[in-house]
């Protein structure tokens, strides 16, 4: 083999290897499959070049050269400026059709006279080919293509900063050493005998452009050319082997050796070697599916619940999921799941199945016993078995001892962030079956996702308790306002209920007094007792419960609270509340939370200056014809800035630091938007320095789903 057929052959080997291996990895994506068209063009002039380098004709080598050009070269410039324009986001559409029906009309002429009309022997080794009328166009349009996109390229580098900037000075890189070497096989056509040593130079080209592609971020860099370079020395390593056992065998059996032959079953054999890892991954798949199906299904229904656990963030519906799939696929006897209660610094059984219903055999470990410290530094699978037979160090037995009181077979211990979120004993299995080294493999990882879904439905639940912490503060601190509110309401039925015991020894004779006073002060009892069941139930937080309510008599309610605040402060309230509310569903408590603090802060805004709190309630409209309504609240007070409006409501967030008396906690306005999300409603605020704030509520007439959200998260 001359050293013009070993470049074609690495040129075409090298490419063909590069451009597959971008392709599996980003089908989809439309600069991967141009790399691929355009290496797989490059490999055919690779493997072409092989071809002519050993035509034994002048026939041959002709038809080699034709084919090489038609198939391969012809479409390398076209190709790749497509490939820079897809690169660089370049619309292009009508200079690619006119390059592509170039080379369409170029297609049919290279295999006539007018292109190549017949070949020389040169370099007294092979036939190289001599150029017909037609040639030196063809090779103007094919190095200005080759240019011009280059040119393109030169554009964008200029505009180009940090990563494709790097990647553009890459192609440069690659065309100084691919395109120049390449094209110096252009000189032994018009007479110019400089041996072609240039197409050795096309092997560098497709590596560092896969290299520029995956710092585009198509892929990871090491991982293309590991890849790439594991599938080039394959393919050296076997294909040289392999070409001197094919060469030897023709000449043994048929006296002759067929070069093109010899080169297309290198060819197939290349592409074989690079689809057999497909191929292999495809076969297990099918084998599984078909022969064994049971166990092909428990894989993959570990590995999907594996990705699914981070979806569940309720920790008693994750911890008895884990549990119940496991048991199912593996057919456990029973099992248990132990978590860390952090208060407490112990592992609390959670959940389980097969145990006995009073509780025995499900021990507590501290956090510093011997089972739960070993599963921390240990971080791996327990197989009880292996312990028994292993001559264990005395530290272990009392891991054994523990792992025996679980009936444990196999212990799984849930790590993330360097901490033991707790453990998964497994029991003996059904049929006396053992854990597989395959089923632990795959239990290690699913450990792994289970641990870190855990601790987010760990930090969920503690979310969720400060969340109820924070409303329930926040109820309490409103609790000052509605006391005055309160005695103000229950002064006057005090009153008359005194003034009866204090009448009734001198008038106990008089039946009519009696009898009209008794309904008076049973009247008043009823009222105060109503007054003292709406305060207790506005104090204690519950989940909220959907009721029909009219919101015009909440508003009225909440602004008869806060009357004698306003009245101490000189502000004046004002309503106006549309007679057309639809009937809304919401829960009345939670809902008269929300308008309090927002007529309290109000209030706060206006200061002891007075001014004019403004409650006004309307139908909202909605294209959809659904029932909705609004409650506007407007103040006159000093407003909030720009900068705020965008943080009121995150949580702790606050504007009042004038003073001690006035300062927040950061929360009213966070708890506000929790309430009014969970009605499935949103709340907007409109507001300007020094002019006042307007708020506006909107509620849905239906019932809304609820549903926990992160405080101070704001709905899609």
């Amino acid at each position: 083999m001359n050293p013009f057929a070993l470049s074609g052959l690495l040129a075409g080997l090298t490419s063909l290897a590069f451009g597959c291996f971008v392709y599996l990895k980003g089908k989809n994506r439309p600069l991967n499959r141009l790399w691929f068209v355009f290496t797989a063009s490059v490999a055919v002039w690779g493997f072409g070049g092989m071809w002519i380098a050993l035509a034994k004709t002048p026939a041959e080598a002709l038809w080699a050269w034709r084919l090489a050009f038609a198939c391969g070269v012809l479409w390398i410039p076209v190709l790749f400026h497509h490939f820079v324009c897809v690169f660089c986001g370049l619309e292009r559409t009508r200079s690619l059709l006119l390059y592509y029906g170039l080379g369409i009309v170029f297609f049919p002429l290279i295999f006539t006279d007018l292109f190549f009309p017949g070949v020389r022997f040169a370099f007294s080794s092979f036939y190289y080919s001599l150029p017909g009328p037609l040639f030196p166009f063809f090779a103007v349009w094919w190095i200005g293509t080759v240019v011009y996109s280059h040119y393109e390229l030169l554009k964008a580098h200029r505009h180009a900063s940090g990563q494709k900037k790097t990647q553009i000075e890459y192609f440069f890189l690659a065309t100084a050493i691919g395109y120049f070497g390449g094209s110096l096989d252009y000189l032994p056509i018009f007479g110019i005998d400089l041996y072609p040593y240039g197409n050795f130079a096309i092997v560098l080209y497709p590596i560092i452009m896969t290299y520029a592609i995956a710092v585009y971020r198509l892929m990871d860099v090491t991982v293309a050319m590991e890849k790439g370079l594991t599938y080039l020395l394959l393919l050296i390593i076997i294909g040289g082997p392999s070409c001197i056992i094919l060469l030897a065998a023709q000449e043994a059996y048929f006296g002759t050796v067929s070069y093109a032959f010899s080169m297309i079953l290198l060819l197939i054999l290349a592409v074989i070697l690079m689809v057999a890892h497909r191929i292999k991954f495809e076969a297990q798949v099918a084998i599984g599916r078909t022969l064994f199906k049971r166990r092909y299904d428990m894989y993959e229904t570990l590995s999907e619940f594996s990705k699914a656990l981070v979806t569940i963030l309720d920790i008693r519906s994750l911890t008895e999921e884990i549990v119940h799939t496991l048991v199912n696929v593996l057919d456990i006897r029973a099992a248990s799941l132990y978590l860390l209660d952090q208060e407490k610094g112990v592992y609390v059984l959670s959940a389980s199945y097969g145990l006995s219903p009073d509780g025995g055999n499900t021990p507590r470990f501290r956090a510093g016993d011997e089972l739960p410290h070993y599963l921390a530094c240990a971080r791996c699978i327990l197989v009880r078995e292996e312990l028994e037979r292993a001559a264990v160090p005395g530290t272990l037995h009392a891991v054994l001892a523990s792992l025996r009181a679980m009936g444990s077979e196999v212990c799984i211990p849930f790590v993330n962030k360097d901490r033991l979120v707790g453990f998964y004993s497994l029991g003996p299995r059904v049929g006396r079956l053992i854990y597989s080294e395959d089923e632990l493999s795959l239990l290690t990882a699913m450990a792994q996702n289970a641990a870190i879904a855990l601790d987010n439905a760990m930090l969920y639940a503690d979310l969720k308790r400060s969340q109820s912490l924070m409303r329930r503060t926040d109820r309490l601190r409103s609790l000052e306002t509605i006391a005055g509110g309160f005695a103000h309401e229950i002064r006057n039925p005090l009153t008359s209920i005194k003034t009866f015991i204090q009448l009734i020894p001198e008038r106990k004779g008089d039946k009519e007094f009696i009898g009209t006073f008794s309904k008076v002060v049973s009247d008043d009892v009823a009222r105060i007792e109503r007054l003292i069941q709406e305060i207790l139930s506005y104090a204690r937080y519950m989940e909220p419960k959907f009721v029909q309510e009219d919101l015009n008599e909440i508003v009225e309610s909440c602004l008869y609270f806060v009357r004698i605040n306003a009245d101490s402060k000189g502000v004046r309230l004002e309503k106006d509340l549309a007679g057309d509310l639809p009937v809304v569903m919401l829960d009345r408590q939670q809902i008269k939370q929300v308008l309090l603090n927002l007529f309290l802060n109000a209030m706060d805004a206006m200061g002891d200056n007075g001014g004019r709190l403004i409650v006004k309630t309307r139908r909202l409209a909605n294209p959809t014809n659904d029932a909705w309504v609004q409650v506007e609240v407007t103040d006159t007070g000093c407003g909030i800035s720009s900068s705020d409006q965008d943080h009121i409501f995150d949580p702790f967030y606050t504007t009042k630091h004038e003073s001690e008396e006035r300062e927040g906690t950061g929360l009213g306005l966070t708890i506000v938007h929790q309430i009014v999300h969970e009605h499935g409603g949103y709340i907007e605020v409109e507001s300007e320095l020094g002019r006042g704030t307007t708020f506006f509520l909107n509620l849905p007439g239906q019932p809304f789903e609820v549903r926990a959200v992160p405080t101070g998260m704001s709905e899609p």
